[in-house]
């Protein structure tokens, strides 16, 4: 049931435009990944019937009834979790071994748990089960579309380097507040500290630390802090996100060489990373620990987020009194973020960063 890749929609595109109400009333139950593939397919029947007349929710009602025929065929079913996805299908990993499922209209990603079941003799994805967490990011060119990166992580491991490429606190903060909202836990993974040159690039951590989140200083080249790490995160489900070149799969193979996943080296003159991870993919390991690579990425947007996790992100300054209960920490009387920032208390970084997030998430 290997169907070919189905060409997305225009960027800035009103999924719910596209669709009547009663339509979107049947289909509320879908995220919006999964809404916006149910639709892709429809747009893309319609135009190769070269249809020009027919509402695009008569094609996902047809997708739909074609579905469930599809599924009262199912002949054998297996349990499982995705591996990884490509085009249009999904590697889901079960106990019987690795099986090459057809997606049909669900929306999958790395770490769902998922049944597939034989239909008109091939696998094809049946049922997703509810994820406990997840992390995402906005859609590069739509940002009113969710981007899932992983499913049902316990801990997601936010890996930065220094001098190649350097440091990026503000990143940092992004995760941070991302992973809040999915549900994991953060670890903080500095690598290539081979080539630290000055540790005062190191002081924007200490925040970090003080709010509980685990630090850890490694180099792969040296196995620096490798085995610390191995520990923190031994028989979790964890991902690694962060930004192209840091190092990630690298310290992948450090965890486990035997992978053998591709690396590659930060690009000459710009301090940026080679993609060398083009997809996500899931990985056990020998001790139960289950990982998951992902592409590095250029920046990070935030899905959704609120000033609650925001907070979570900046709790030094969230636990701050001050006189009005909705202040805004800008120029209001008695703001208790102000004084402590005149005191030299709350750090004019950590501030600068805080008022950009609050104002990009509407917070």
């Amino acid at each position: 049931m290997t169907r070919g890749a189905i060409p997305a929609l225009e960027p800035n595109t009103n999924l719910k435009e596209l669709l009547t109400q009663k339509t979107l009333r049947q289909l509320e139950h879908l995220e919006p990944a999964q809404l916006k593939s149910l639709i892709d397919q429809a747009k893309y029947m319609r135009q190769r019937s070269d249809d020009k007349v027919t509402p695009l929710d008569v094609w996902v009602e047809r997708i739909l009834r074609k579905e469930e025929r599809l599924r009262a065929k199912v002949t054998e079913t297996r349990s499982g979790t995705v591996g990884s996805v490509l085009s249009r299908e999904a590697l889901v990993h079960t106990d019987e071994g690795v099986i090459d499922a057809a997606l049909g209209t669900y929306a999958v990603v790395v770490g769902d748990h998922v049944t597939v079941g034989i239909v008109e003799g091939g696998w094809q994805i049946i049922e997703t089960l509810p994820r406990r967490t997840k992390v995402s990011r906005p859609d590069v060119q739509d940002a009113r579309i969710e981007r899932l990166i992983a499913a049902n992580v316990d801990s997601v491991v936010i890996v930065v380097s220094v001098v190649s490429p350097p440091l990026h606190p503000r990143l940092i903060d992004r995760y941070l507040i991302a992973i809040q909202h999915g549900g994991a836990q953060p670890v903080l993974c500095v690598n290539k500290m081979d080539l630290l040159e000055d540790a005062e690039e190191l002081e924007c951590l200490e925040v970090h630390r003080a709010n509980g989140v685990p630090v850890f200083l490694c180099s792969v080249t040296e196995g620096l802090g490798i085995e610390e790490l191995r520990t923190q995160v031994m028989g979790q489900t964890i991902v690694f996100v962060g930004h192209s070149g840091v190092g990630k799969s690298s310290l992948i193979n450090a965890f486990a060489p035997s992978l053998g996943l591709k690396t590659g080296a930060t690009s000459e003159g710009y301090g940026r990373g080679t993609h060398t991870t083009t997809v996500s993919s899931r990985h056990e390991l020998p001790d139960g620990t289950i990982v998951i690579d992902t592409p590095g990425v250029r920046s990070f947007g935030l899905w959704a987020a609120s000033g609650v996790e925001l907070d979570a992100a900046f709790p030094e300054i969230a636990s701050i009194h001050c006189r009005f209960r909705d202040c805004q920490h800008r120029t209001e009387p008695g703001c208790g973020v102000l004084e402590a920032l005149e005191r030299g208390e709350v750090s004019e970084e950590r501030y600068a960063a805080y008022l950009k997030l609050k104002a990009e998430i509407g917070a």
